[in-house]
């Protein structure tokens, strides 16, 4: 599978009429027009899936510069984005360890510490 990214064709252009346009290069799996999530206007560029390398490389020769209308269409291989790897979580809760240097204390011993007075209502 060979995943492309498609600028510069014109907005008013459809996800079928780039199916058509690719789909003379090779067979196409996918279409994505990228479009603003306010407006849902299209951005102008577009992600298409093929099966093979060889029909993405005839596309990208063939395609590539190719003016429709008043606009210049780029089309190039899309850079795969690295998958983010998930850090496994951690406890906030530590076990008590006593360090061995700490001198134990022996609560029975010990005068409790006095008690903060309430603040008045």
């Amino acid at each position: 599978m060979a995943k492309l990214f498609i600028v510069g064709f014109p907005k008013s252009m459809q996800e079928i009429e780039l199916v058509e346009l690719f789909s003379l290069h090779g067979t196409v799996n996918t279409v994505t027009i990228v479009t603003d999530q306010l407006t849902r206007e299209p951005k102008g560029y577009a992600f298409i899936t093929m099966t093979d390398d060889a029909g993405a490389e005839r596309a990208i020769r063939a395609l590539d510069g190719l003016n429709i209308g008043d606009r210049t269409i780029n089309v190039r291989f899309a850079e795969e984005k690295p998958v983010p790897q998930q850090v496994p979580a951690k406890s906030f809760k530590k076990p008590f360890r006593q360090s061995q240097d700490t001198p134990q204390r022996d609560n029975r011993t010990e005068t409790p510490k006095p008690k903060r007075p309430r603040r008045p209502l």
